[in-house]
């Protein structure tokens, strides 16, 4: 009988967990299971750490990585550093960009937080040059949380698409040559009840504020309309309203300006699964997915969630581990997650000793 697999994944998006927790859980379980082959990996939902994660990951498979240090803008105009971390894939040469390095939250203060409505995208623009400058043929662009709220304005006259962005279709065609794609922690829309202004109001942002920058992104839609006419849906002949797509809403509208220049939209989480060779490993696995909390939001959104959607269409098993749970069985089992646990009390923070534990329930030895 073949020994049993277990493919550990471990949540490693900003404030999760930390490097070295997938190897302690896959330690911990052989520990308990000896007789399985159990795999360490760990993923992102392309926020704040991305491109060091794929970094990382990436070298671990063998292929060939280097780090490329810029200078650009933050959104207050003031120089940051940032790396673009470079991999050599089969098909190509990839870029990989981490956008909170140039515009995350934690590089403005918090004055200017309370209204982002002068908090500009240029920096991604220049930070977008610069790795088509490298020579790849793809540019891979994680967006979660970020300081600017211009619905990528700043970001498409960088690039040259003009001050009213009327230079908008000369500017689309000129990255057409250029694989874009859009890793993003969220796939809220730029206008609407659950659009980029809307989410503000968690982070504190006042309703009278929220309420104005929504009107002035779609102010920004209308223009970006005007000059670049929306495609029509075939089986509908209604325009497709890049505003509502899924994405365009990432940082403050960046996903929407990067989608204006053709890019492919994904979650972090969905498309780390085949960047990092771990979607073709899920089929005849147990899954055992690592986070620091199991909560409303993991169990929606990022690692756990794609992770588990991803292990269901194959019908592997899932289990999470966690050092906070407050999912029911029953939303859980939504996902295909038969199980979750966090440490005891005797066991504290130690990821190790939970993943022993939970071993010998879900591998134990085969009888004699």
């Amino acid at each position: 009988m073949p020994a049993p697999r277990v493919l550990v994944v471990a949540d490693r998006s900003a404030g999760r967990l930390a490097p070295g927790d997938a190897e302690q859980v896959a330690q911990g379980w052989a520990r308990s299971a000896p007789h399985a082959d159990v795999e360490a990996h760990a993923s992102h939902d392309g926020g704040a750490g991305f491109a060091t994660l794929v970094a990382e990951r990436s070298a671990a498979l063998g292929l060939a990585v280097t780090s490329h240090p810029v200078l650009v803008a933050d959104p207050t105009g003031a120089e940051v550093p940032a790396d673009i971390a470079v991999v050599e894939r089969p098909d190509g040469a990839t870029a990989y960009l981490d956008t909170a390095q140039v515009a995350g939250r934690h590089l403005v203060a918090a004055d200017d937080l309370a209204d982002p409505a002068g908090l500009g995208s240029e920096g991604l623009g220049a930070l977008l040059t610069c790795a088509r400058d490298l020579g790849v043929s793809r540019v891979v662009v994680g967006v979660g949380d970020l300081a600017c709220h211009d619905g990528g304005a700043g970001l498409l006259r960088r690039l040259g698409a003009g001050e009213r962005l009327e230079d908008l279709p000369a500017l689309r065609d000129a990255w057409s040559r250029t694989r874009l794609v859009l890793a993003t922690t969220t796939e809220a829309s730029l206008l609407g009840f659950h659009g980029a202004s809307a989410s503000l109001g968690e982070h504190g942002v006042r309703p009278e504020v929220t309420q104005r920058l929504e009107t002035e992104l779609g102010g920004l839609s209308d223009r970006v309309n005007a000059v670049l006419p929306p495609q029509r849906d075939l089986l509908t002949g209604l325009p497709r309203r890049p505003e509502r797509a899924a994405g365009a809403g990432a940082g403050g509208g960046v996903g929407y300006a990067l989608q204006l220049l053709g890019a492919r939209t994904d979650t972090g989480a969905r498309l780390l699964l085949d960047e990092l060779d771990v979607r073709d490993r899920l089929a005849g696995a147990l899954v055992v997915l690592v986070t620091d909390a199991y909560d409303y939001t993991t169990v929606h959104d990022g690692v756990v969630a794609d992770t588990a959607r991803a292990a269901l269409e194959v019908a592997a098993p899932t289990v999470v581990l966690a050092r906070e749970v407050s999912v029911g069985r029953r939303e859980g089992m939504s996902l295909g997650v038969s199980g979750s646990y966090a440490p005891r009390g005797d066991e504290g923070a130690d990821f190790a000793a939970l993943a022993t534990r939970v071993a010998r329930t879900w591998t134990p030895p085969a009888r004699a």
